[in-house]
């Protein structure tokens, strides 16, 4: 059997390189390009709707296609984050213009993630093997080193030389996508008719409802990581504070998705998945009870069982909980989910901040305990005898 692995995880590793360079600077960027704050905020945010609803359309035309077109829509969609980061440099640009194509660089970017996470499916489905846990891990790490990558570049070089690195990123990210096999869906994906985006939550209904579940754990995750520093405020802490609590919360997560696929050899999805809700669960509460930054730093350990379970956890789950014909939806739907209940999250974080952090950190955990208390009632482990239900391990271990 061919290993992919090494492929996909430069696939990952130079998206994810482009992809949080954009968006971690993307205020900062526009800002200094005398976008007003009001006009970032609002493009900024319509991206990232606009991302939730393309994603299961694209991947309800993934799934539709008679052979497998993740590769070919994936460099399509990287080609145009690339023509919209060159445009960048045009001197003569119009700023209305330039604010555009980059949320629409970034629209374009959240809205392929989870194909993304579907061609290791399809490799996987094709015959060959791919370590998803490993090369997701090595996307994590891709990740850190681009925000520090890309704020050393604008501290000492100026906009012009982030735009540069953001360009190379995807247009390496671009060129690994040239180099994949041609794919073929297994037969069940033929024979089997894929659904439509509306017939899906008929066809999946204690799915769909588990993806609420996934839902409310984002909204506690992204409330509490982008309001972390009016939690760490009362108790002496400060910007650097927040810098090393999400150093830690990063340093432990990334080693946990590499090495995945042998955690997922001794434990089924549905338990990493409860797992997660859990200390998800237990770390909200800590928060509430936390009465020194050292405590604060003791619980991003956490993270280690919460997000770095959830993130693989949830590409796994969706691809044995439906049908080979709707695989691309599945992963749609629970990426789609997550990043609403991030987008809510943040919403109701800047609506509860003005009644105190007490306020954060006990929405925290009624959100912590609703995604857990739907996960634990929702997930299941996957019928083995039936293809529907397929014991796919798009990340076989090495």
């Amino acid at each position: 059997m061919r290993n992919l692995t090494l492929r996909y995880g430069v696939t990952q590793f130079t998206y994810w390189a482009a992809s949080s360079g954009a968006m971690a600077f993307a205020t900062t960027y526009l800002l200094t390009k005398n976008v007003p704050a009001g006009t970032v905020g609002l493009v900024l945010a319509l991206a990232g709707l606009l991302s939730c609803l393309t994603q299961p359309l694209l991947a309800a035309l993934a799934d539709r296609a008679e052979r497998c077109i993740l590769p070919q829509m994936l460099l399509a969609m990287s080609v145009f984050c690339c023509v919209c980061f060159a445009a960048q440099f045009i001197p003569s640009l119009p700023l209305a213009l330039l604010t555009i194509l980059y949320a629409a660089a970034i629209w374009c970017s959240d809205a392929i993630l989870p194909l993304l996470s579907a061609l290791s499916v399809a490799c996987n489905d094709a015959g060959y093997r791919v370590n998803f846990g490993a090369a997701r891990g090595v996307a994590a790490a891709a990740s850190a080193l681009s925000m520090i990558a890309v704020g050393f570049l604008i501290a000492r070089l100026g906009l012009v030389w982030m735009l540069a690195f953001l360009l190379a990123a995807r247009a390496a990210c671009a060129v690994s996508l040239c180099t994949y096999p041609r794919l073929q869906k297994p037969r069940t994906a033929h024979t089997d008719a894929s659904c439509s985006v509306g017939q899906f939550f008929a066809r999946y209904p204690r799915y769909c409802v588990s993806l609420l579940g996934v839902a409310f754990l984002g909204m506690f995750h992204c409330m509490t990581e982008n309001y972390l520093i009016a939690i760490v405020t009362p108790l002496g802490g400060d910007s650097s504070t927040v810098g090393t609590a999400l150093f830690i919360s990063s340093l432990v997560a990334g080693p946990v998705i590499f090495f995945f696929s042998r955690i997922r050899s001794r434990l089924s999805d549905a338990a990493i998945l409860k797992l997660a809700g859990v200390s998800f669960l237990v770390k909200a509460v800590g928060f509430l009870l936390a009465r020194s930054l050292g405590a604060i730093y003791a619980l991003e350990l956490l993270q280690l069982t919460s997000y770095g379970l959830l993130a693989p956890a949830q590409v796994y789950y969706a691809s044995s909980m439906v049908r080979a014909a709707d695989m691309v939806k599945g992963q749609a739907f629970i990426t789609a989910f997550y990043a609403l209940g991030c987008a809510a999250g943040n919403f109701a974080g800047g609506q509860l901040l003005g009644y105190g952090v007490r306020a954060i950190l006990l929405a925290g955990i009624a959100m912590a305990a609703a995604g857990t208390l739907i996960l634990f009632c929702t997930v299941q482990k996957p019928e083995k005898s039936t293809e529907e239900a397929r014991d796919a391990d798009p990340a076989a271990a090495p």
